[in-house]
C-alpha cells in the first residue's frame, strides 16, 4: 500500500520540533481502505500526531442525510482521541462492560458540541480543541483546501506552529512494512503517561 507521494499538501510539526518522525496510514473506521497519511512527532516527554484531509474528498463521503462536514471532521477528531487514550490503559484485569460503547458514544456527543470546544491557535489559524485524560486534540479549518487534525500528549496544542510537507515526505521514516513490530507506532512510544480503566470512567460521569 502506497503511503507518500499523495497529490495534496500534508501538514506537520515545523523544523524546529528536535526529535523522531515518521509516517502511519489511517484507515477508514468500517473498512480497511487508507484514508490519509498520519505524520508522527515523538521525544521523550511529547508526542503530536497530526493528520491532514482534502475537504472536497472528505465532504463527499458526508451521508447526505446529516451533511455537516465540519461536525464530521470533529468527530474523527474525538473518535481517534478515544483510541489514543484506549493505548494508555495499563489497568490489568478485564475491561469493564460496556466501556467501549460508552466511550463511542462520548466521542459521538463532543463532536455534536464542537461549536463550543475552546478555540486555540496554530500558525495564527484558528483551530478548536477537546481534551480527554493526557490527550489534546483539535481540528482547524483556516489551512487551504484541506482540514487538520492534530493530537498532542505532553505538549500544549495552543500556539503550534505547522509547517507543509512535501508530496515524497521527507524527513518522516517509513519501515517497508508499516505493519511490522519493529517499525515505530504511536501506541509503542514508551513515555507516554500510564491510565487505569477509572480514569476513564470518572471522566464519562463527570458533570
Amino acid at each position: 500500500m502506497e503511503t507518500t507521494a499523495t497529490d495534496f499538501v500534508h501538514w506537520g510539526l515545523d523544523a524546529d520540533w528536535p526529535s523522531q518522525r515518521w509516517l502511519e496510514p489511517v484507515s477508514g473506521r468500517r473498512d480497511d481502505l487508507k484514508r490519509s497519511v498520519r505524520l508522527c512527532h515523538s521525544s521523550a516527554t511529547a508526542m503530536v500526531l497530526t493528520c491532514t484531509y482534502p475537504r472536497l474528498w472528505f465532504d463527499d463521503q458526508v451521508d447526505p442525510a446529516a451533511f455537516d462536514p465540519v461536525r464530521e471532521i470533529a468527530f474523527e477528531t474525538t473518535f481517534t482521541q478515544v483510541n489514543l487514550v484506549l493505548h494508555q490503559i495499563s489497568t490489568p484485569g478485564a475491561r469493564p462492560e460496556g466501556l467501549i460503547g460508552s466511550l463511542v458514544r462520548y466521542a459521538s456527543q463532543q463532536a455534536d458540541q464542537y461549536r463550543a470546544w475552546p478555540s486555540v491557535h496554530w500558525d495564527a489559524e484558528a483551530a478548536r480543541m477537546t481534551r480527554l485524560a493526557s490527550w489534546q486534540s483539535g481540528f482547524s479549518l483556516g489551512y487551504p483546501d484541506v482540514y487538520v487534525i492534530v493530537h498532542a500528549c505532553g505538549i500544549d496544542l495552543d500556539e503550534l506552529r505547522l509547517a507543509p510537507v512535501g508530496p515524497d515526505m521527507p524527513g518522516y521514516d517509513l519501515a517497508e512494512d508499516p505493519l511490522d513490530i519493529s517499525a515505530m507506532h504511536w501506541e509503542l512510544w514508551p513515555n507516554r503517561p500510564e491510565l487505569g480503566y477509572d480514569d476513564l470512567t470518572r471522566t464519562l460521569v463527570a458533570p
